[in-house]
């Protein structure tokens, strides 16, 4: 049987080089994308048996690209497939049911493997996140996340703060109050460990959320 393959990256030697070794070793990589929009139009489209997703893209974060894919193409698997190794991501792209997690900077034959394993039907974690990935479970998946544990909506709110906008435009976009987007605001301050805006979304920057 063969296995197709969509890679959302927005480096395209990241892309070439992934076409390249997985042509080698007789896998199709039937589509690429630099952009979150794009990956997930193409998903659609090819409806792949797996997507491997970059954290960071530039018009959302592969998380969020997860989730829609999780949502629209359930039959399509998802990985993040990233350089970023930060238990803050690793938990929450945990909550949003990827079935993988790898790392750019995994042995070439190691990284096959781990394909591999996701096309049979597998779960697949670097080991470098496993430990990440027990805390998170041992918090309790199905209960309240874990107090550092970003969600979703968190997330978003982040990237309308990193575009400027105020808790009052923030609420208008999001149908929330604005006394609801403040609250939520502090939390995340609270989470990320940060005082302010620009130290919120700098530090999101840097954990690969936006």
């Amino acid at each position: 049987m063969t296995h197709r393959i969509v890679v959302v990256d927005d480096h395209e030697l990241v892309r070439i080089g992934l076409q390249t070794f997985l042509n080698e070793h007789g896998l199709i990589l039937a589509g690429q994308a630099a952009t979150g929009a794009e990956g997930l139009a193409l998903i659609q489209s090819l409806c792949p048996d797996l997507a491997l997703i970059d954290v960071r893209l530039p018009d959302m974060s592969g998380i969020e690209l997860c989730k829609a894919v999780r949502e629209t193409t359930p039959s399509t698997r998802v990985a993040i497939l990233t350089s970023t190794v930060d238990k803050h991501v690793v938990h929450t792209c945990l909550q949003t049911g990827i079935q993988g997690y790898l790392s750019k900077n995994m042995p070439g034959e190691e990284l096959l493997q781990s394909i591999r394993h996701l096309l049979d039907g597998q779960s697949v974690l670097d080991p470098a996140v496993t430990e990440h990935a027990l805390q998170w479970i041992q918090a309790g998946s199905d209960s309240v996340p874990a107090k550092d544990v970003l969600g979703l909506r968190d997330i978003e709110i982040l990237r309308l703060m990193a575009q400027g906008m105020t808790n009052h435009e923030i609420g208008r976009q999001m149908h929330l109050s604005e006394n609801t987007v403040k609250a939520i605001v502090n939390e995340i301050y609270q989470r990320l460990g940060v005082r302010n805006r620009v130290e919120a979304v700098m530090e999101a920057h840097q954990r690969g959320l936006l």
